[in-house]
């Protein structure tokens, strides 16, 4: 009897696995995944779900593309790992000058980014300080949002907070006397955390672009689709729909950063390994 129910019960097994590899869609049909870290620029509401800045633009994106993509949040290195290892499709990349943290090698990448956003030094209103130089900035005790695992910085009092809020309460708490900031970050701070902060200085700029991975099976031209996004990106621009998802999210003041960079055919590569990136900043620094 043993013999007979086995191959029966086999048989069954091998029927299922036939017929939901026969309706299930082919995984380039499948939806895209986006992914994106917990910032002012992406946030969760309390049933779980990402809405901002970057969740609406690629949302209507995904529409006008005709693709499905579901956004998740998840933290920038990780987020960064899953693109390398195409369990992400989709995410932004911050790149900035002396930065500790680089784009991993082989990914899709935009060659222009999308806003060019100034990293400013911001003290309490009341604080009375007088800053003109990096060099004047590195008596202060200055806190920072943490990118990476370990954070390289140009001064030697500095501290690292997981995100804008935390970083918001030692300023309060004068744990810390500057903030470094990009205008997005500090105009959430002030609008919804009601903490008043005071632009310094301009010490440095970050650059966030779009990624993409290389190594999906649910991408089938990496290249291709990260030039159809960025042109359906211009085109929202240009139409004004990308105006009013930041004036939707109350960040109205981030248009001026905007890159009104025109897009040209082959726009996208990808990224070079490390090693070659640390040639490139140090033939930059000469």
């Amino acid at each position: 009897m043993a013999g007979p129910l086995y191959g029966f019960l086999l048989y069954l097994a091998l029927f299922a696995i036939s017929a939901h590899s026969q309706t299930r869609e082919p995984v380039e049909l499948e939806p895209l995944k986006a992914a994106f870290p917990l910032s002012p620029y992406t946030h969760v509401d309390d049933q779980g779900t990402p809405y901002g800045i970057a969740p609406t633009l690629v949302s209507i994106i995904s529409e006008r593309i005709g693709r499905k993509i579901e956004v998740q949040v998840m933290p920038y290195l990780r987020t960064l790992h899953a693109l390398k290892m195409g369990q992400v499709d989709i995410g932004f990349g911050v790149r900035a000058r002396a930065s500790s943290v680089y784009l991993p090698d082989n990914i899709v990448v935009a060659s222009e980014p999308q806003l060019i956003l100034p990293t400013s030094f911001y003290a309490l209103p009341d604080s009375n300080f007088h800053i003109e130089s990096m060099e004047q900035a590195g008596h202060y005790r200055i806190g920072s949002v943490r990118l990476g695992q370990q954070a390289s910085h140009a001064w030697n009092s500095a501290y690292d907070y997981k995100d804008a809020y935390s970083l918001s309460k030692a300023l309060q708490a004068h744990h810390v006397d500057l903030a470094t900031l990009d205008p997005g970050s500090a105009n959430f701070i002030t609008q919804e955390l009601r903490v008043p902060l005071e632009r310094l200085y301009d010490y440095n700029h970050m650059e966030i672009t779009p990624v993409f991975s290389s190594a999906s099976p649910r991408i089938k031209d990496p290249l291709a689709f990260c030039q159809s996004f960025v042109e359906t990106r211009v085109e929202l621009f240009k139409s004004g729909e990308y105006e009013k998802i930041l004036n939707d999210n109350r960040m109205l003041h981030l248009l001026p950063y905007y890159n009104q960079v025109k897009i040209l055919p082959g726009h996208c590569h990808l990224t070079a390994p490390t090693s070659v990136k640390h040639a490139i900043k140090e033939n930059m620094s000469q």
